[in-house]
């Protein structure tokens, strides 16, 4: 039996298990520690990385004793350091260690995702802000394979930015890179502010600009449903060159953009940020489906996998599959810096000689909690609460739904990336005119323009969203077709929905089928459950900790009722 580790060392850090090719379980640094979008540092957080690996082996009965190997994935420079420093890094010794694998930042990226494709060949596509410095390659032990006709673009002093794999079914192999130089000094760079050319950075950009915040795309993309073509800067900003060579006009940027919301006022009214946003998600569009047709061209196939911080964008991802340039589209939860912990894991796997293996599409890879653990979170609070069946549980949050109640939603194993998927989350009705009005007032407290998104049991899905395949972690960005589903519906009459069947989480899909019952539709207005400036909760305590802080009706967990009556 192998036991791996796999360690992102990324802004969004984390930390995996795989087991004989499989993922056991991943927790992001962040659902640890309480700081959003944590950074992990090789060597360093000694405490925080021994909790994350303890929370990892402690949930799979694993020691400490039975890790083989660990694989690492950086996305900034390679540090590498010996044996006796790394273990007392993760908290223990292994027993039969047989090697530390320095993975490439883009592979893990690739790694990951081809996991979750029952082995299809095809183009896998990883598009963030940046990667591996082109000049650590010889660091790295694990190698990347070149294709004879790989589409060139890398600078020695460049960093990855966007690179395309050719998979198999069995290996992949390097058929397009984009790293162009990082130098402050380069003339590409020039009136770049520390920026360079990158899709990942042109949306940094824009989210400080727009957000005052590096770490805001998701907003920028909310905004830019607000915009108009006819609105935006007729000289493009974001290109891409027939050969497949990204150009960000940094000059062009600095010429025309002199209004930075750098206090982040609510940009509901402000039509020039609006369309800002508006050219930035276009141009974003259209260098990417340029891509995509000159790679499929030379490397055709009916299946894509997305992969990269940028393969969040839900509206790009619908725009891909609406261009019937690839009838498979794949896409898993933790797509970004994240997932590259179970790359890297799966990385080392194999290059232990172990079995490539599959998974379904899946993000609930957190742990569970028991009745036990709750209760003793329980009693450092003064609330009231109700121990009930399951069937009591749907029966009773069903009701409050329908009676325009807010709930916060625990139950299983947390989510593994940015997104709730039914298990830390909070509930709403999606078809009231006030749930919009009191989440972003008195609970999420959010821009009036952000959208929240909806989860639907995958075989109604159809009546009530323009779809026709399923979306169990919420990366598809869909028309509404039922004009009563007013929370959940965004300005340009889509949203970014979540489809839930039996096998893939049968609690979510009880309740939804109860929410029927009462409401008419098996739907839910679904957003994460947190409070603002916070990671999703991870734990009972942290559950109870943001419903004591915050303004949530009702709080379940599992299936014990707490109110504050």
């Amino acid at each position: 039996m192998s036991v791996i580790l796999g360690i992102s060392i990324a802004h969004n850090g984390g930390v995996a298990l795989v087991c004989n090719g499989q993922v056991k379980i991943a927790i992001q640094a962040e659902r640890i520690s309480r700081k959003k979008r944590q950074h992990l540092y090789l060597g360093r957080d000694i405490e925080l990385m021994k909790n994350c690996v303890q929370y990892c082996l402690n949930a799979t009965g694993f020691k400490y004793s039975d890790i083989e190997s660990i694989g690492i994935s950086t996305h900034k420079n390679v540090k590498k350091i010996n044996n006796l420093d790394l273990f007392k890094f993760i908290g223990g010794v292994p027993k039969k260690y047989i090697e530390t694998y320095y993975v490439p930042h883009h592979f893990s990226h690739m790694e990951y995702i081809v996991h979750y494709g029952n082995l299809k060949p095809g183009i896998v596509l990883v598009i963030d802000g940046s990667g591996s410095r082109e000049k650590d390659r010889h660091f790295f032990n694990v190698k990347e394979e070149h294709h004879l006709e790989m589409i060139n673009h890398i600078n020695f002093f460049g960093r990855e930015v966007i690179s395309a794999y050719w998979f198999d079914g069995s290996k992949s192999s390097l058929i397009y890179r984009f790293s162009p130089s990082h130098l402050i000094s380069d003339k590409s760079n020039e009136d770049g502010n520390s920026f360079f050319q990158s899709i990942g950075h042109y949306w940094e950009w824009a989210s400080l600009y727009c957000c005052g915040s590096l770490d805001e795309a998701g907003k920028v993309m909310g905004l830019a449903a607000f915009g108009e073509k006819n609105g935006i800067n007729k000289n493009e900003i974001l290109s891409i060159s027939n050969n497949g060579k990204l150009n960000l006009n940094f000059q062009q940027i600095k010429k025309t953009f002199k209004k930075p919301n750098i206090l982040d006022l609510d940009l509901s009214n402000s039509k020039h940020h609006q369309n800002v946003a508006f050219q930035v998600q276009s141009e974003t569009e259209n260098v990417i489906l340029k891509l995509l047709g000159i790679l499929k061209k030379k490397y055709p196939t009916d299946t894509l996998y997305l992969s990269g911080g940028v393969a969040l964008n839900v509206v790009a991802n619908e725009k891909i599959k609406n261009s019937n340039l690839f009838k498979n589209l794949i896409l898993n939860g933790s797509v970004e810096d994240n997932g590259t912990a179970i790359g890297a894991g799966l990385s080392a796997s194999l290059n232990l000689g172990y079995k490539r293996n599959t998974s379904p599409i899946t993000d609930y890879y957190g742990r569970q909690y028991n009745n036990e653990e709750i209760m003793e979170a329980l009693s450092l609070h003064d609330f009231s609460y109700k121990i009930l069946t399951k069937k009591e549980i749907f029966e009773f949050a069903a009701d409050l739904i329908s009676k325009e109640k807010v709930l916060g939603w625990f139950q299983g194993g947390s989510e593994f990336g940015p997104r709730a998927l039914g298990n830390r989350s909070i509930f709403a009705n999606p078809t009231s005119s006030i749930t919009k009005h009191v989440l972003d007032h008195y609970m999420k407290c959010r821009d009036r323009y952000r959208p929240y998104a909806p989860v639907v049991i995958e075989e109604y899905a159809n009546q009530y969203f323009d779809i026709d395949t399923s979306s169990p972690v919420m990366m598809r960005n869909v028309k509404v077709i039922d004009k009563n589903l007013i929370a959940i519906t965004h300005f340009d009459g889509t949203a970014r929905v979540q489809t839930v069947n039996k096998k893939e989480n049968e609690t979510l899909y009880s309740l939804l089928l109860e929410v029927k019952k009462k409401i008419g539709c098996p739907i839910l207005l679904n957003t994460s459950f947190n409070l603002p400036g916070e990671p999703i909760i991870e734990s009972p305590h942290d559950a109870l900790s943001s419903f004591s802080r915050g303004y949530l009706d009702y709080l379940i967990l599992e299936n014990i009722l707490i109110s504050r009556e």
